[in-house]
């Protein structure tokens, strides 16, 4: 499985997708993993409730991105 994950990756990067695009992808693969692995009803909702909007998770690395600047510019 793990393999197919980075065939379909390295095939979405050569075509040119965006990076919504792939944040898309693996989302949509890792609820689908969460979907199939839950046990119970909980789980299998909390798998629909998990994940986060595309610009929530940007702006989030885009803090961490300037923080490990700020922590390179300083040594």
């Amino acid at each position: 499985m793990l393999r197919l994950v980075t065939v379909v990756f390295v095939l979405a990067v050569a075509i040119g997708c965006s990076n919504r695009e792939l944040y898309q992808l693996g989302q949509g693969y890792q609820k689908s993993d969460c979907i199939q692995n839950a046990q119970s009803g909980e789980e299998f909702q909390n798998c629909h409730q998990a994940g986060k909007p595309y610009q929530e998770y940007k702006k989030e690395r885009e803090a961490v991105v300037e923080s490990q600047k700020s922590e390179g510019d300083k040594r």
